[in-house]
């Protein structure tokens, strides 16, 4: 029981870790170029990932993060329109399938 509680306190620093860093990130460098605002995303995806793999598997946390990255993605180059939208959830299920 210990063991597991040791475990699951190093998973949520780590996603702490990777909070902060997304948010030192922010402040220091402002995303005014598409280099950065792709990294952020990535970051962003990254603790999404760490936060469910803890409490999921990792083929269903690659699979629920895999749509929040392309999402971010969308937001952030300003192509989030519903025919984008019906892409990203049709590409999410056919990973999540093909992860299976």
């Amino acid at each position: 029981m210990i063991l597991a509680i040791e475990k699951l306190g190093k998973k949520f620093i780590f996603c702490l870790f990777i909070l902060v860093l997304i948010a030192s990130f922010a402040i220091f460098f402002p995303p005014m170029n598409l280099g950065l605002i792709l990294i952020m995303n990535i970051l962003i995806s990254a603790f999404f990932y760490s936060l469910f793999k803890i409490f999921l598997t990792k083929k269903f946390a690659l699979t629920f993060s895999l749509p929040i990255f392309l999402i971010l993605t969308l937001l952030s180059l300003k192509l989030f329109d519903p025919l984008n939208l019906i892409l990203v959830v049709f590409l999410s299920i056919a990973v999540g399938l093909l992860i299976k």
